[in-house]
């Protein structure tokens, strides 16, 4: 057993012994408040101890946008300085559409933005300009399709 699991045995075992004063059992019945806490001190040191594989869990779905996240991204895209849900919201945008379009036409300033994390708050007109240039990407790409 490792010294931490013998840290947690002696801590269990303190406190069975406190508990035993405090609710003023017997002998018998503290030694055998004691022996559990000795007992689950000694199964957690084993336990801690042993390796297995664990399973990982599968990742949240993708979260749907509904109205309210609409009209929070338009509240802090209408303040004087765009929100920091703004700039997260149009660069996961612009590199969710990069990612899916590489080819698509795009400025070498949305590029950057968007092939780094995403940034402190640029000024009001940089992200309206961002906002624009993926309008008119998206616009390009929807006559491509039709």
């Amino acid at each position: 057993m490792k010294r931490s699991a013998w840290i947690i045995t002696a801590v269990l075992v303190v406190v069975a012994v406190v508990a035993s004063w405090f609710f003023g059992l017997d002998n018998r019945h503290g030694a055998a408040l004691v022996g559990a806490a000795v007992a689950a001190g000694v199964a957690n040191g084993i336990l801690e101890s042993v390796e297995v594989p664990r399973a990982t869990l599968a990742p949240l779905p993708e979260h749907p946008r509904g109205l309210a996240d609409i009209q929070s991204l338009e509240f802090s895209f209408s303040s004087a300085e765009p929100g920091t849900r703004a700039v997260v919201e149009v660069h996961a945008l612009a590199a969710a559409l990069l990612a899916a379009h590489p080819g698509a036409p795009a400025g070498p300033a949305l590029r950057a933005f968007a092939g780094r994390p995403p940034p402190a708050s640029p000024d009001h007109r940089t992200l309206q300009a961002f906002v624009h240039e993926l309008d008119h990407m998206m616009q390009a790409l929807q006559e491509e399709i039709q």
